[in-house]
């Protein structure tokens, strides 16, 4: 039924409950893992004039990167210990949910399973949820753990 299942990963412990998730699936139907982590390159405008904005842009990048690289290597730990096939990319690109959407197609995945934090009322008007728009702009079916 699955022959790939993509999981976007952010490090994060409802990640880590998807990763399990994705791990007994991908061990059913004997499926290949696609590991992603979405790093946004430019998540807010900044001024390179001297006031510290550029600054700010490059300590960003370098924990975003730091970050994703960190969420994959544990995602990658936890499939090789299940001796699971996969791969793993860092996707550098604007807007999280369309960029894991993007790559379930390219890469040829059946599947999505994801985390979810839950973010309910402002926070989630405020933050968002990538599970929400993800479910949204999917073209294959999405599992969302909690």
């Amino acid at each position: 039924m699955f022959t790939k299942i993509l999981l976007p990963t952010d490090g994060s412990e409802t990640a880590a409950r998807a990763l399990q998730v994705a791990m007994d699936l991908a061990g059913r139907y004997q499926a290949q893992l696609e590991i992603v982590s979405v790093v946004d390159p430019l998540p807010f405008v900044y001024f390179a004039d001297g006031g510290g904005g550029a600054e700010a842009m490059a300590c960003y990048q370098d924990a975003a990167e730091a970050a994703a690289k960190q969420g994959i290597a544990q995602a990658e730990a936890g499939a090789r210990a299940a001796g699971l096939p996969f791969s793993s990319h860092v996707l550098r690109e604007h807007g999280p949910a369309q960029a894991i959407c993007e790559h379930a197609l390219s890469s040829g995945s059946q599947l999505i399973v994801m985390g979810s934090h839950g973010r309910r009322g402002m926070d989630a008007v405020l933050l968002g949820s990538v599970a929400q728009k993800v479910l949204t702009l999917a073209k294959v079916p999405v599992l969302v753990v909690k």
